[in-house]
């Protein structure tokens, strides 16, 4: 005999069924200010995760490499990985338009007057810079690291005071990253000590996904996010003005 299932069960039973449909995994890295792990944030994180609810969607971050969050991705464990860098689209990972623009720099000290129009300038420079570093600039500044008194640090909140102090001439590291550990404690800290030069081609960062109609309905609501200039809020929430 049939039973007739009460309305109450079957409007909690539908409303279960969407809100498990709608929670979207997102894994990222730990790497300040564009994630960070200790506060469930970052520029990268944040701008994501605030596109994706507003299209309705749950989002819970989860913590690993990019490399290990990418290989999840591809194989469907995952819903999604951010940053992801020079990636194109191929089965189970769709690469979404870009997020934020990572701007390698390199600062010096105003009061230094340092001309560096080009990578080879640093040449004669005391440089610091992330560990890697030659592995993402290109020929001409592996050259320079061969040349200068050329460091590679995993302490990169330690760059701006080493560069105030002297200690090296200049400092190669994300424009972000600088100033998030430069200002992390004063947001309005005077930052006119420093000279950019912009020797390095900007790099933009994405979100891969492994369903290509979240990564369209993402796109499409990306656009809009980043005509209304939202972003900026959460990079001025890291970095300043």
């Amino acid at each position: 005999m049939f039973t007739q299932i009460p309305l109450f069960i079957f409007i909690s039973l539908f409303i279960s069924s969407v809100c498990h449909a709608q929670e979207l995994v997102i894994s990222s890295d730990d790497a300040p200010p564009h994630m960070i792990q200790e506060t469930n944030g970052g520029i990268d994180i944040e701008i994501a995760r605030e596109v994706l609810r507003e299209l309705g969607y749950g989002v819970t971050i989860r913590y690993s490499s990019l490399a290990r969050g990418k290989l999840d991705v591809e194989l469907g464990r995952i819903d999604a990985v951010t940053p992801t860098f020079y990636e194109k689209d191929r089965p189970g990972f769709y690469v979404s338009s870009p997020t934020v623009t990572y701007k390698p720099t390199v600062f010096t000290l105003k009061s230094s007057q340092h001309e560096i129009n080009r990578i080879l300038d640093l040449a004669d420079h005391k440089v610091i810079t992330f560990q890697g570093a030659t592995g993402y600039f290109g020929t001409d500044f592996i050259r320079v690291s061969k040349k200068s008194e050329y460091r590679e640090s995993y302490s990169m909140e330690k760059f701006p005071e080493l560069l105030l102090r002297g200690r090296y001439s200049a400092v190669v590291v994300d424009y972000y990253i600088f100033n998030y550990f430069y200002r992390i404690n004063d947001k309005n800290r005077d930052t006119s000590v420093f000279q950019t030069h912009a020797v390095i081609p900007p790099v933009k960062a994405c979100v891969g996904f492994h369903d290509i109609n979240i990564r369209d309905q993402f796109n499409r609501k990306l656009s809009e996010y980043l005509d209304q200039k939202r972003d900026l809020l959460i990079i001025e929430k890291y970095v300043g003005k």
